[in-house]
């Protein structure tokens, strides 16, 4: 039974859907473990040494290439402009094969000062060192929670991107304090069978002001070249995960300055 404590309609009213990181609400998945605190941080490349960042935040690239292959890994490790290479590939479930991958592209990533993210194979990234971030789906998040996985890859020091499509799912990520939080498919998109519709680039500006603003926000699918870039970055989006936009391109280096050029 309500007990009203002031003259009117009483202290609750709706208002409207919140329009600030402020005010927008935030999901537990894993009450009792140490998932309250934050991963390792990062910073946008427009936020750098902004004082709402960490002094120990690290500048994500202004760009994000996704990649399935070494080969790829081994292509743009030498290329300029690429800080971050993100692998993920589906074509096999045995670990000693994804470990070997894995451990192949981060001894060539290293040796090029760029840092790897692995994309789902979070046990095979802890176990083969040296790798700088994990990023997971929505899909996995929960299954990875329960499993203790984000406490063990918090407490290997990786970073942690995660992928976001609804606003439930947002206030999960959220909530797991990420180093970054990706938003898609910004537009349709051929790279990966997506069960969502396109979030199109309001979207985009409404994830940017709901997410705090120490935590850069990805933009990621349909984004073919650095036109559309230069769109997504003027709605709020720091960074680009890009697939076809650089492997299909003609001109490797040529596109992934452009793609920076939009990006600043």
């Amino acid at each position: 039974r309500g007990a009203q404590l002031g003259k009117g309609p009483g202290p609750v009213v709706h208002t409207g859907f919140p329009n600030s990181y402020k005010h927008f609400p935030t999901i537990a998945l894993a009450a009792g473990s140490a998932s309250t605190l934050a991963f390792r941080p990062m910073q946008s490349y427009h936020n750098a040494n902004s004082a709402s960042t960490s002094s120990a935040a690290v500048t994500l690239g202004r760009i994000l290439p996704i990649v399935d292959t070494v080969e790829w890994i081994e292509r743009l490790v030498s290329t300029s402009g690429i800080t971050d290479i993100q692998l993920r590939f589906k074509d096999t479930t045995d670990y000693a094969t994804i470990l070997d991958r894995i451990q192949r592209a981060q001894t060539l990533c290293k040796s090029k000062g760029v840092r790897l993210w692995i994309n789902d194979y979070w046990k095979a990234a802890i176990e083969a060192g040296d790798c700088y971030g994990v990023h997971l789906g929505q899909e996995d998040l929960a299954s990875c929670a329960d499993a203790g996985g984000l406490d063990s890859i918090r407490s290997a020091g990786l970073a942690f991107g995660i992928s976001t499509h609804s606003y439930s799912e947002l206030a999960a990520a959220i909530g797991v304090r990420p180093s970054y939080i990706s938003l898609g498919p910004v537009f349709a998109t051929v790279s990966k069978d997506v069960k969502f519709d396109p979030q199109g680039l309001e979207s985009v500006r409404q994830f940017r002001s709901l997410i705090p603003p120490e935590i850069p926000l990805v933009a990621i699918g349909g984004i073919g070249n650095a036109d559309v870039a230069r769109f997504v970055r003027g709605a709020g989006a720091e960074c680009v995960a890009v697939i076809g936009a650089v492997t299909k391109s003609e001109d490797v280096d040529k596109a992934v300055k452009d793609l920076n050029d939009a990006m600043s």
